[in-house]
Parts: structure tokens; sequence; C-alpha cells
């Protein structure tokens, strides 16, 4: 047999081999037509039989059974250049089948010569992740010094769903998220199966997007999170990516923010602040005090949110009008020392042990090194700096009974043993019930869902101008809740960066909350716990909220 029949019967081989690795290969690609004929939506949806693969990278999963991330099978096609006689010949005939994947024919022509990057006079890949259906045409081509080999390529079915958080396989490495995190797993051939649901992603990233659009914020993130155990059921950003195009996204927004850019929390942090008194005794839920609308702290005078004549109210009071003051005379009732005591006991300044790569830790400046005006900024969510997922773990901890949480992505995460108790179930008792007023009477009213309990924090909290240092005129806008209030499932936390139309957290995030967490109810048949009737007044509209505040002020 001549060399020619026989590289051709090796190639003919090979693909045989590619083809009976293939699964029905339907999968849907957003916007990338290089997987087009070997990809429809139906792929993405089948649930997965861990039997069925026995071979290639293992696919990420999502708690209802969708492929997010998954191998399908492709070609390789390699050249052995001191074979092939006519380059320039051949090259051409390759550009023509493989189209732009492998370049110009002049660019193959380096390939085949030894001449391209990478290249040597033995071996040299001309195009990889190649359509089976394309590396097909190439083998019956028949050119001498040109085979075809097994190949795989990563593909990413829902687009840009999660993109941050599902990470990204490269040639060379995996990046970021699960893909990095669980890399030794999926490259054993084994499912990542995660807690994250498709359904429940989805809702937060519109919910998300809108909100940007709506309030012109600089981006926007949140996540869903279960609170007896910490495993995450939605994490979004918003600008986000699709995986399919990694190489064209900008490398800011590949970030798994959520768990990498820690921020100053601002108002949502005064439930930490109320929690920490009422577990030392330092007050009780029938004390009162006498709260101006401002004091001066040291060189600063810390404002509350309106002008107000001097008030008298009770730590559900403060609470429920996120006073600043309120709020400073309580920390100051317990004292720098112990609140910080507290603030470390919720998990603060350290990672919270999550499943993915990268965590920061944030700051919590010890109380040796607070300045003379840090008991007026940091028991209102100043002057420290946290992660939106430590805080959503902290308040994770703060209702459902005073266990730490390890927030968590895999389904089967090793999140250790139970957590440690960092307060007792009467004072977190006590503190859900403050927080229900803020939703029923207070700053959170428009998170309101008909039929359940709802219990949150607003947060809008001036953000450092990083040319003077000091605290400028843009903001980071949040609200965090969870339902239902006195027996939670779930929390929601929603952050809009920099938001533009309007700076409060009742207006800005606080609605977008509603719409995630009822949907997550529903979704996951959580049975209401408060009667709705058809007289129930209507929500009202939040862009023209006569009330509504922006809550955090140093000055």
């Amino acid at each position: 047999m001549g060399q020619g029949r026989l590289r051709l019967v090796v190639g003919a081989v090979a693909l045989v081999c590619l083809s009976l690795g293939a699964r029905a290969v339907q999968l849907s690609v957003a916007d990338d037509a290089r997987y087009g004929t070997f990809s429809t939506e139906a792929f993405a949806s089948e649930r997965v039989d861990a039997a069925e693969r026995v071979t290639g990278r293992g696919a990420i999963v999502s708690a209802d059974g969708q492929r997010l991330a998954a191998s399908l099978d492709a070609g390789k096609v390699v050249a052995t250049p001191y074979q092939i006689e006519d380059p320039e010949a051949v090259a051409k005939s390759l550009a023509e089948t493989l189209g732009d994947e492998a370049g110009s024919a002049d660019e193959i022509e380096e390939k085949l010569t030894g001449a391209g990057k990478g290249a040597s006079r033995g071996y040299s890949v001309v195009a990889e992740g190649v359509e089976p259906e394309t590396a097909r045409e190439v083998t019956e081509l028949g050119l001498t010094g040109i085979s075809v080999a097994p190949d795989e390529v990563r593909a990413y079915p829902n687009g840009p769903l999660a993109s941050q958080l599902i990470g990204y396989l490269g040639t060379d490495q995996a990046y970021g998220g699960v893909e990095a995190r669980y890399d030794e797993v999926l490259k054993g051939g084994q499912d990542v199966e995660l807690t994250l649901d498709t359904a429940v992603q989805r809702e937060l990233e519109v919910a998300l997007n809108e909100t940007a659009e709506t309030y012109e914020g600089k981006s926007a993130l949140g996540l869903v999170m279960r609170v007896e155990d910490g495993a995450i059921v939605a994490l979004a950003h918003t600008p986000g990516y699709d995986n399919n195009q990694f190489a064209e996204a900008p490398e800011e927004v590949k970030r798994d923010r959520i768990l990498t850019d820690p921020y100053e929390p601002g108002s949502t942090f005064k439930a930490f602040t109320m929690a920490a008194a009422l577990e030392e005794g330092a007050v009780s839920e029938q004390d009162t005090f006498m709260v101006a609308d401002s004091m001066p702290v040291a060189d600063v005078v810390i404002k509350d949110s309106e002008v107000h004549a001097p008030e008298i109210l009770n730590p559900a009071g403060i609470l429920q009008h996120s006073r600043n003051v309120g709020t400073i005379q309580v920390a100051q009732s317990l004292g720098g020392e112990r609140l910080v005591e507290n603030i470390k006991r919720f998990g603060f300044g350290e990672e919270t042990g999550v499943d993915l790569w990268g965590e920061n830790a944030g700051i919590v400046p010890p109380f040796e090194e607070w300045s003379g005006s840090s008991i007026g900024n940091i028991p209102i969510g100043q002057g420290l700096t946290v992660t939106p997922l430590q805080l959503a773990s902290g308040y994770a901890a703060l209702v459902n009974g005073g266990l730490r949480v390890t927030p968590h992505v895999a389904s089967n995460a090793d999140t250790g043993e139970p957590g440690r108790r960092v307060m007792s179930e009467k004072t977190s008792s006590i503190v859900k019930g403050m927080l229900q007023t803020v939703v029923d009477e207070g700053t959170g009213h428009f998170a309101q869902i008909p039929g359940y309990t709802v219990a949150g924090k607003t947060g809008t909290a001036q953000k450092v101008d990083p040319e003077t240092g000091r605290y400028g005129d843009e903001y980071v806008t949040s609200f965090i809740g969870f339902a239902p209030a006195q027996d939670p499932e779930y929390l929601t936390l929603i952050v809009v960066d920099e938001p533009q139309k309007a700076i409060w957290g009742e207006v800005v995030a606080a609605p977008a909350f509603q719409n995630v967490m009822g949907f997550t109810l529903g979704y996951y048949n959580v049975p209401p716990d408060r009667e709705s009737t058809k007289n129930d007044a209507p929500t009202p509209d939040p862009v023209l909220a006569p009330d509504a505040k922006k809550e955090d002020s140093i000055r």
C-alpha cells in the first residue's frame, strides 16, 4: 500500500474514532457560527447521565440539569512538513476547506513549511477545534503530509449566562470560576454539578441588566443564597460577557467581583452593629435613644439622610428609619473593641471559604488602629470593606439562628463541619423582627412581596474619591433581604455601582430584589406565610417615591 493511501486510511480511522466519541452533539452556542453545524439548543437542556461519559473533560452542570460548559468532539488538522512536496497547493486546498479557522493560505503555508510560530519540520498544527464535518472533508482531500486527529473544543451552551462563575477553559489553562477551581476533577472526566439553577440565574441577570440600564449604573451584581447552608443558587454581574468569545471580552468584566472586589457596604451593615449590641447586652429591645439629625464624631460630622427634629427611637426604630446617628449611639454603648470582636466573629476580614479561587478577605481595621472618628463610620458600614459574598454569608448567619455558613457553588462541596455559632437564636430572632419592620414600615417597603413576610436592609454608601482620598459624590446602592422573614429559606443581594438617575437603595435596588426574590419563592414552591387580599395597596412607583433617602453621609 502506498504511503499516500496509508495516510488516508490513518486519517479516516482517526476521524472514525472522533465520530464514535460523539454524543448527539446538539448544542447552541450563542452568536458563534463556528460551532453552529454541530450544535442545537437541545444539547444544553439534555439531562446529564454520568454513565454516558467515559473520556474527555467533564461537563459543568446546573442544579436543574443544564449543561453550562461541555467539551464537544472536534478534529485537529496536523501537518508533517517534510512530507509535503507542494506546500503552496496544499495550503490553498486547506484554506478553501477550513475557511477562516486556520487563517489565510499564506498563513497555512508557513505552518506547512515549518516557518510558522510553534511549527517544526516534523510536526505542525494547522487548525484545532475543527467541526467534525469539516474534518471529514479534510481527510477526504487525501493530501500527503496532512492528517486529522481527534480533538475537543470547550463550548458554553448558554452563552453569557453565569460566565464569571463558570470560568473559561483556554488552550493553555483554565481561567477563573468553576473551570479553574475544579480543573483536576473535570480533567479526570467527572462532571461538576452546581447548586446554581438556570431559571433563577436568568431572572437575576434580567433584573440586574434592567436596573443598571434604568438608573444608568456603572455596573451591578447580585446573588441568591440558601440561608441554611450557604448554597449559591444564582450569582450574576452586569456588564457580563460570553465565554465563547472570551478573548474579545474586556478583562475587567471577567472577574467574579462578588468575591474579588471589596467595597464599603453602608447601611446594610447596620444590622451587624445592632446584633452585636443586643448579643453583648449593651442594649435591649426596650432601650430608647434621643436621636438628632447629626452628631460630631472627632473631626467629622455624621448626618442622617434628612433633616429632622430630635426623636426618641428604640433599636428597631433606628434600623427601620436607617438612622446613622442612632446606630452610632448604639455602637458607643457597646464600645469599639467589642464591636470589632463581633464583626470578626461573623467572618468579616477573612475569607468565607467559598469553593472558588481569588477571594478577597476585605479589611476590618483592628481596634488598636482606629482613629477618633472610627466609631462614627464603622458601625454604619463605612471605613471597612467587605465583599458582596461576605455580606451575604454574614446575613445568612444573622438570620438562620446564628450559625456561620460556608458559601459554595458545587453541590458536593466539602463545607466542613456545621458552622459555629456566632450569636444566640434569641438575638437572631430579634434582629429578624427588626429587619422585617424595615420592609413593612421603613426604608425597604419597595421590597414587599405579596403573600410573604420579607425582611431586609437598604444601603446607600458613599465611595471614596481615589484622587482626593475623601468621600465623594458617587455611591454604591444596595438591598439585601430574606424571606419568609421569621423562617427564611433564601436571601438575595442586589448591588448597583454609581447609579446616576437615583442613588437610594430603597428606589434603585429594592424593586430588583422584589422581582428576584418573588420569582425564587414561587419557583421553589415556598409556602406563603402572609395573607394577601385584593385590597392590598399596589406597589408604589419607586421613581416617584417622595420619601426616598440617601442613608449614609459623612461630611
